[in-house]
């Protein structure tokens, strides 16, 4: 019997929460696998992307060495709010996560009225884990403008805030205003699954599937819950074909390992 279900968590790029995966092996024997850190989920694709970015933010072609107090032409106080944005951006890339905020809050004194820097410092704060921030942040850019990739930031922060029920409502939005939208989607399933609803954790990963059926994690998910549901078979094919599009990883090891013990508990019986 699975127990303890590893669980992909998708935001804007792929995340995942997993408290470790236990397979009862023939004689008592229990395998455990415990997966890395966030970077090694399996995406939807092969590039990486900075984690919880909302849709659409991009570094730009500015050149971060050639800013300064007094540079003329790259002069702080001549930037508008998308190109403050872009710096940083530059520095969330390069991991300089403090001259991200520094910028961010600089460039929010200048433009108090723009949702697109308080989305980016809110998906910064959740990066960073802090939650509170993050939905105070997310919060204020969706009254500013509605925008779905925002809200399924929202929502993801409001869950790690505990406020599961409030990120369900937020996801039914995103999926309202943008119908197919695979984040929310994804998103949801987890969240449903969190909640008891398996059923619909199932048809939202289902629904995922078809709109990307080369996303692997759709697969791994649906097939955790359908073993779990005993339908053995299914899960099985689930998850070989979660192996066959997952990136090298300890994810892709992950299924792998469950792949190999789900096979030999079915042939045990």
């Amino acid at each position: 019997m699975l127990r303890n279900l590893a669980i992909l968590l998708m935001t804007l790029s792929l995340a995942l929460i997993a408290p470790g995966c236990k397979s009862q092996k023939k004689g008592g024997r229990v395998s455990t696998v415990t997966p890395q850190a966030t970077a090694n989920a399996p995406s939807t694709s092969t590039r990486k992307e900075p984690p919880t970015l909302p849709a659409g933010a991009k570094a730009g072609p500015l050149d971060l060495s050639k800013i300064g107090p007094h540079d003329k032409t790259y002069a702080h106080e001549s930037l508008g709010a998308d190109e403050w944005a872009e710096v940083a951006l530059m520095y969330q890339a390069k991991g300089q996560n403090g001259q991200a905020l520094s910028t961010l809050n600089n460039a929010l004194a200048r433009y108090p009225g723009s949702a697109h820097l308080y989305a980016i410092r809110g998906a910064l704060w959740l990066q960073l884990r802090e939650y509170a921030k993050a939905v105070a942040d997310l919060k204020k850019s969706l009254d500013l403008q509605e925008d779905p990739g925002v809200r399924v930031n929202y929502a993801e922060a409001l869950r790690k805030f505990g406020r599961k029920q409030d990120a369900l409502k937020n996801l039914d939005q995103a999926l309202s205003e943008k119908p197919g939208f695979f984040p929310a989607l994804f998103n949801r399933g987890v969240l449903r699954y969190q909640t008891g609803d398996k059923k619909g954790a199932i048809d939202d990963f289902s629904e995922a599937i078809k709109i990307d059926p080369k996303a692997a994690a759709p697969y791994f998910n649906r097939a955790s819950i359908l073993w779990q549901e005993g339908r053995k078979e299914a899960a099985i094919r689930d998850m070989a074909k979660f192996v066959e599009l997952a990136p090298v990883g300890s994810w892709k090891d992950t299924g792998k390992t469950l792949l190999s013990t789900w096979r030999e508990q079915v042939k045990d019986n």
